[in-house]
This record gives structure tokens, sequence and C-alpha cells, in this order.
């Protein structure tokens, strides 16, 4: 206190100021140096938000417009804590591995224990006190809303998880109603109308059940005998008949249409239809337009007589254009047949008794679905989970009441907002966040997943991955109808019902908003707004400054209605939305990703699928925190940055091509083996031992799942094969093995015996589903290749020196190609055994002989042969009549 006062005194300050001046300072310093205990009581603070905001959930009715801003206000300090906490958990990791990098020497420090610095504290310390004094002031209101915690738990009984099997996310739709329309439908389709190609239309409103009658259709008896041929597709809102026509060939093909102009779209349609007795479902059809029918009609007339059209649509005008013999206006279900949906869902596994206990309740509620079985099952669903309490059944009711005379409601069924609410807490935030998708969009499960993950709304409990947490809530998700399923080729894909969507949007009003150029949503408090989906107009320059202030953002998607026109993302964008865990750039011309990318260290999803990208910036690997990094059918990727092994959180680096396209990419940095948590690979270089890249024998303690693609093999020794411990995969489902173009040129003997050496290496899991061998240099298949009795897709492509090979034990083997194997001397041994072949292709195999006439197995359905003289003179010949019963066979005669 003396060395004070006389400090004081030498720089003339009055004693009172330098005390206040000192204790100031002391106070300041004290923070700084307590600022991890600070983050502590904050990390507290935030579970009793959570908890809060959960027991505001269960109440389920909040009526108090000033409870709700209230509420609101919680959970945007809920946000601003969480992303506060993450910014700390981040620095602290980071300076922890920086600590780790340096040699194990000790040096002293003037914060005992600590990691942090003296800048990074002051940051802090700021941060930490303006959200304290945030809390302090929303916490004044609590003891005036009486919201304590525990509340909402003695007023509604916490949702109990759905008593269904794993595989009940699949299951099926229950046939019930519709029995009229139906058979009108059926009737028409088996009939023969001596038109070309009849229409049967059904059209109504969202969730009335169109599809749902398209699909009772689709699969009655008389229906699947009376056509050779079924083809379903679902088309986009924004469709033209260039892209329906590449759906229907996709559909009917299994396999992805790379073509581009319509008149050989409509060719190869025709191709595929020609002299087919065909059902083609359409659904969801939008089109209005004459033009698109008769630009897609003059493909079909190729099916036999008698081949038919049926639409799904919620257009009239649509329905009237191409409905040509029936045209069915679906309109809602009776009470009774509400309720005979709503039995089955609610009383799955239970007696009569309960059901004759509940019925005078339940039919009330059914008559309350206002026609749709979306609401009566959805309402099922949530039903079969009270354990036949009465009174649950009677709360569900007078909710129903409660919300019928709400006049906010619009138009959302009420029946949706009770299965909504009564939802476990979080899985209404893992609902929510569908607000971001778009109208009639298609999305991947995996992709929604590791958004969810992104966001930090998956909390694992150590027991499971924590995809296969998320993955748990999805299938429950569409089990109780929130989402539902596309039948779209290539992969299994989903969509949120229209109904289901307007709900997403009403829940998450305040914090999801949607930019569109002709009709943007207001946003009155753009500091709530977490997430935000931008449609960005055909030939326009896209204009970033106008999300600049929504700085909280935590997800940022662009959805350009065409590639977007704007070539590079600014700079600014990074230093301005400093909190995006999610930015999705897919589908855009960008070229360039500016090096301000480094900034946004909360970001844990970005993806740049199908975009321009050749090269990026060394800043992404500051990413401390990315999960997920898309970069699939970016076909000008040359490489991939230096520092990649920094990225310790990687979990998914997503590098899927199309395996029949060339790609730019050469090689990948060293250091892969270092992400410890990379469960998604899937495409990898290998470059020679001494290279100073990432060599195969790096794969080896990587717990790869899906799809692997290893290129430049030629690269790879034996032991280095070995050691990439592929048999230790077991959840690898799909390998491409692949050596350089010019390798098979070289005649050298030894090279030919190496290669065979490490493709015998390379031996995968037995479970393998799909398998191909390209450009490989060897003479002999790998033995491994027999024990693969998983295998459902087999590819051998420009194998030159193959001569003969067996596929006898490939008891599961269902599509089946073989390409430019030129001394391939006799069809694989044990071929005409495979019973599950569907789809059987041989080109480029001129010494191929054929010894026998049973040569085809039974069930093939696709055939396509050309440069086999042998095997083309065999289908013109003594195998003719065989060929005849194939529905689908292209044949090229080289010389006939």
């Amino acid at each position: 206190m003396e060395l004070l006062q006389k400090l004081s005194s030498a720089l003339g300050i009055p004693e009172k100021i330098g005390t206040a001046v000192f204790n100031i300072l002391y106070s300041t310093g004290a923070r700084l140096r307590n600022v991890e205990e600070e983050a502590g009581r904050l990390r507290r603070t935030e579970k009793r938000i959570r908890t809060l905001l959960m027991d505001a959930e269960q109440r389920r009715f909040v009526d108090h417009d000033s409870v709700k801003l209230w509420l609101r206000e919680l959970r945007a300090a809920a946000f601003d804590v969480d992303a506060l906490l993450d910014h700390l958990n981040t620095m602290t990791a980071e300076s922890r591995m920086a600590a780790a990098a340096e040699a194990s020497r000790k040096r002293k420090r003037s914060w005992p224990n600590v990691e942090l610095s003296l800048r990074q504290r002051w940051e802090l310390d700021g941060k930490i006190t303006k959200i304290n004094e945030y809390l302090d002031e929303i916490n004044k209101g609590r003891e005036n809303y009486r919201f304590q915690h525990g509340d909402a738990s003695r007023t509604a009984q916490p949702t109990q998880r759905p008593r269904y099997l794993e595989a009940a996310a699949h299951h099926d739709e229950i046939p019930i109603g519709r029995i009229e329309e139906k058979e009108k439908i059926v009737r028409a389709l088996v009939s023969n109308t001596g038109m070309d190609v009849p229409v049967i239309s059904i059209w109504g409103t969202p969730g009335i059940g169109k599809t749902a009658l398209a699909q009772l259709v689709y699969g009655d008896p008389e229906v699947h005998k009376f056509f050779t041929d079924k083809i379903w597709v679902w088309l986009p809102d924004v469709c033209d008949a260039r892209v329906a026509t590449k759906k229907i060939i996709e559909a009917l093909t299994s396999q992805k249409c790379e073509l581009l102009s319509l008149d050989i779209l409509q060719q190869r349609l025709l191709e595929l239809l020609r002299k087919r007795m065909f059902l083609l479902v359409i659904d969801n059809l939008w089109a209005e337009g004459f033009q698109f029918w008769e630009s897609l009609r003059p493909s079909l007339i190729a099916g036999e007589k008698g081949s038919k059209v049926m639409i799904t649509t919620q257009d009239e005008r649509a329905s009237r254009t191409m409905s040509s013999i029936l045209n069915i206006n679906l309109k809602g279900l009776e009470a009774e047949e509400c309720w005979q949906i709503l039995k089955a869902y609610a009383f799955s596994g239970r007696s009569s008794r309960d059901q004759h206990d509940m019925e005078l309740i339940g039919r009330r509620i059914a008559g309350n679905c206002q026609g749709s079985p979306l609401a009566a099952k959805s309402l099922g669903v949530l039903l079969s989970e009270s354990n036949g309490q009465r009174e649950q059944w009677e709360n569900i009711l007078s909710e129903m009441q409660i919300l019928e005379e709400d006049k906010n409601t619009n138009t959302i069924l009420p029946s949706l907002l009770i299965s909504y609410q009564h939802l476990p807490y979080h899985l209404k935030q893992y609902f929510a966040f569908c607000s971001t998708i778009l109208l009639g969009v298609e999305f991947e499960k995996d992709e929604l997943v590791r958004l969810w993950m992104a966001d930090g709304l998956v909390k694992s409990n150590g027991r499971r991955r924590i995809e296969m947490e998320a993955g748990r809530c999805f299938d429950e998700l569409l089990w109780r109808s929130f989402f539902e399923t596309s039948h779209i080729f290539p992969n299994q894909k989903f969509r949120v019902p229209n109904l289901m969507l307007d709900l997403a949007r009403r829940v998450s009003k305040y914090e999801s908003l949607t930019l569109d150029p002709d009709n943007s949503q207001v946003a009155d408090h753009p500091e709530w707004v977490r997430y935000a989906t931008i449609l960005c107009p055909k030939d326009e320059p896209l204009a970033f400054d106008k999300i600049y202030h929504f700085e909280n953002l935590r997800l940022l998607k662009l959805c350009p209605t065409m590639k977007l026109p704007s070539k590079q993302v600014p700079s600014a964008l990074f230093s301005k939305l400093t909190c995006l865990r999610a930015l999705d750039l897919s589908y855009t011309k960008l070229d360039v990703l500016p090096d301000s990318i480094g900034c946004s260290r909360h970001l844990r999803y970005l993806s740049l699928q199908n975009t321009l990208i050749k090269t990026l910036p060394e800043a992404v690997c500051n990413l401390f925190n990315l999960q997920t990094l898309d970069l699939r059918d970016c076909y000008g990727l040359m490489d991939l940055p230096e520092g990649m092994s920094r990225l310790v959180n990687m979990r998914h680096l997503c590098l899927n091509l199309d395996w029949d396209k060339v790609t730019a990419f050469s090689s990948m940095p060293s250091g892969i083996d270092k992400l410890q948590s990379l469960q998604t690979l899937s495409r990898f270089v290998v470059v020679t031992r001494d290279g100073g890249k990432c060599n195969i024998n790096e794969l080896k303690n990587l717990k790869i799942r899906g799809e692997l693609c290893i290129l430049k093999l030629e690269a790879a020794t034996d032991d280095g094969a070995m050691e990439a411990n592929l048999s230790g995969k077991e959840y690898l489902h799909k390998l491409l093995l692949k050596w350089s173009d010019d390798t098979c040129t070289d005649e050298q003997q030894l090279r030919i015996m190496e290669s065979e050496r490490v493709i015998e290496a390379l031996c995968p899991y037995t479970n393998l589903n799909h398998l191909r061998i390209d450009n490989y240099p060897g003479r002999i298949l790998p033995s491994w290749v027999e024990k693969l009795s998983s295998l459902e897709s087999l590819d051998i492509i420009s194998c030159p020196r193959l001569t003969q090979f067996s596929v006898q034990t490939l008891r599961s083997l269902r599509d089946f190609r073989i390409r430019q194997c030129a001394d391939l001397a006799v069809l694989p041994q044990g071929l005409c055994n495979l019973e599950t072949l569907r789809c059987l292709e041989i080109d480029g195999a001129p010494n191929l002989r054929v010894s026998t006439v049973d040569i085809l197995p039974r069930n093939v359905s696709q055939l396509a042969v050309s440069g086999c003289d042998a095997l083309e003179r065999w289908c013109l010949q003594e195998g003719a009549d065989r060929v005849q019963q194939i529905p689908d066979k292209r044949i090229q005669f080289s010389h006939w």
C-alpha cells in the first residue's frame, strides 16, 4: 500500500483515484487469471438454460406473448454461450496440440498451468462479461413467469422411445381406405384402350395420400402380372422434359445417366422401352405446360400397346392437361378410415380389450384428422407410446381441440402439431433444423446426419458412434412420418412432406429464414437468426452483403437455381460470419475459396460438392473442428492441402467421383494416418514410399466405411498393400482397385508378377458388396474374389492379360460387367448358375469363345454385348430364343 502511495504521488494522482485504479487492475487481473473458472461457471449455466428450455417445451402450450419472448431470448443466450464455450474449447485444444508438437521440453509460463495467451484471455473475459450481463437481465424475468426447473415434468410425462424394430423406419404403409379409387385405377390400367400411352392422373392437396394410393396400385398383383416392366420416378418441383427423361432412364437401368442432349436422351429412352409393356409412374408432377408432355411422349410410344402412365400431382391444371383415360381428384378420408389407420398403428401388438376401452376417444381423435392419412398415421404412432393409458389419450384429444380454436395455427393441421409437441426434446431440435430444407428437395440420410452433428445437436452416450446415434433419431422421425422416402437412383434419398415442412418452418421461424430475391423473409430480430438458406437467382450476381448482418449464423446454404454465376466467395464473408458451423456452397461455379475461410474456427461442415474448385487454400487446415469436407464430383480438384494432418477431428473426407470419369486428382498429402477419427475416405492415391506423399500403408489403422477407391496401384508394394489392412475394414462395402492407364503397356514380367502380389495382398473383408478392378496388368484374379459371398456387383475393366476366372461362389451377384479384356478366352466359370444375376454386360473381348448353349442365367433382365464375335454369333443363332426373352438387350453386331 505504501508503494501505491509513492507511485500515485510520483505520478501526481490523488490517493483515492490511485486506489480505485489499482482495484480495477487487480480485479481485471484476477478475472484474466481465472477465465477458465469463469467459463466453467458459464458451462454450468448453459446446462441449466437447456434444462429450463426443455421444461418449457414439455409444457407444450405457452400462451402469454411475453413468456414466449422471454424464452426466445433465453434460447438466443444459450446459442451465444455455446459459441463462446466452443471458442474456448478450440483455443485450448489448439494450444495443447501446439505444445505436443514441440519437443518434450518444459517451459516456464507466466500463468501457472494455463495454455491461453494474454490476448486470448482478454478476448474471452470481455465476451464472458457481456454474456453474464445479458443473462442477468434475462434472469430478472424468471420469477415473473414462474419458470422453475422441473415444472414441466410435473405437468407432462416424458415421452417414451417408440416400440419399433430397427427396420421399422421402412415399414410398409397400411392400405386402409381408397379401395374404390384403387379398383378404378387398376381396371383402367389393365384395360385395352387402343390409345398410345394413355395417362391416369391422381391429384389433390398435400398429405392427402396421393403417393400412398399410387404405391398401393403399383404393388397390386393384377398390375404386376399385366406389365412386364414397372418404373417409378419422383420429379422435383422445378423439372423440365430433359431432367424427367434422364430420371426415367436411370430408373430403368439402375445406372447413372450422363447424357445431356434431350434428343439423345429421347433416343436412348425409346430404345430401352421398345417392345416393352410398361407402367410408368411419375410422382409429384408440377409441369403444367403442354410442351412438357409433348417432349416426353414420343419416347414412350415405343412400348407395346397397353403400356400406360400414371401421375400424381397437386396441380389440377397439370392433371387435366395430361390425363386421357382417368382423372382422380383425391379427397380426404372418411372419419372411419382415419380411425382404422390410427388404430392400426396405435394398437400394434396390443390386445382387443385395450382397443375397446380406448375406441370412443380414438374415434374422436381420428375425426379431427381432417381426412389426412398422414395425420392419422403420425397420431397413431404417438398414441402407441401411451402404454394404453386413457388419460394420455384424453390429453391429446384436449390439446387438439385447443389448437383447432387457435387462429395462429394457419394451415398446419392440429394433429401434426400435436405429433411434434409430443416429440422428445432432442427430436424436436432435429426436426426444427429441417426448416433449412427447401420444398421438394431430396437429401441423403448421411448428409442430414452430418449437418446435425455440425450444429452440435447430437449427443453421444459413448456406447455408439455419434453417426449411429443420429441415424437412429433419423429413423425415428422417418417412422413418425416427419420424413418420407423417395424412389431415386442411385442412392436412397428422402424428403420432408410439404405439410411437415410448413410445420418445421413454423416452429423455427425466429431462428431460420430463406432469402429469396423475389420474396425474402423479414427478420425482426436478425441477431436470433441461426440458419439461412439463400436462393440464388439464375444469371444474377449474389449480393453477399445482404447476409452480413446475420452475424450469428450457424448454417449458411446457397441454393442455385442453376450453377451459381458468382465464381468467388468474398473474403469478408468469413470475417463477418464468425459463428458458422456449416457452410454449403454445393452446385455452384465456385473455383476459388478465399484464405479467410481459416477464420471460421467453429466450422464443422464444409460442402463444395460439384463445384469448379481446383485447389483448396492451406488455411482450410486451420479449421480445427472440421468434421466433414465434402468434395464429391469436384472433377477439377488436383490435390489437397499439405497440412491436412492437422484436421484431427475430421470424420468424413468425401472425395467420391464417378469411377468412369477422368479426374485431375493426382496425390494426397502425408499424415492421413493421423486422422484417427476418419471414417469416410472415398479416394486414395498411392505414391512410391520415397515420394514425400501419402503411401498406402497409412491406411493401416483407419476405420474407413462405405466406399474406397485406390488409384495408381503400380506405385504400391505387396508389403505396403498387406500393411494397409483392408481385411480389417469390416464396414467397407464398395472398393475400386485401379492401376494407371498406361500400366498395361508395360511388358516386363517382373511388373506383371508384382501387380499380382499387390492385388492378392489387398484382400478386403468378406462382406464387400461392390468390387471393381480397373487397368489391372495381371493374368489372374486374386483368390479372395471367390470368397466375397455378399458381392452384389463385379466390374472387370481394361484387364487385357486376364484369360479366365470363376464366379461360381458369388451367389449374391446382381450386376456383372466385363469390358476391354482382350485375352479373356472363356466366359467366367459358373456364370450360368448365378440365379440372382440381373444385369450382364460384356464388351471388348474378341477372343472370347462360347462352348455351351446354356450360358445365360435364367433371371437376367438386361444384356449388353459388343466387340465379342463369338458371343454375338451365339446371340444371333443358337441363343436367339433365349436372348429374345430378355426385356432390355443391346447387342452391337460387329460383322453380322
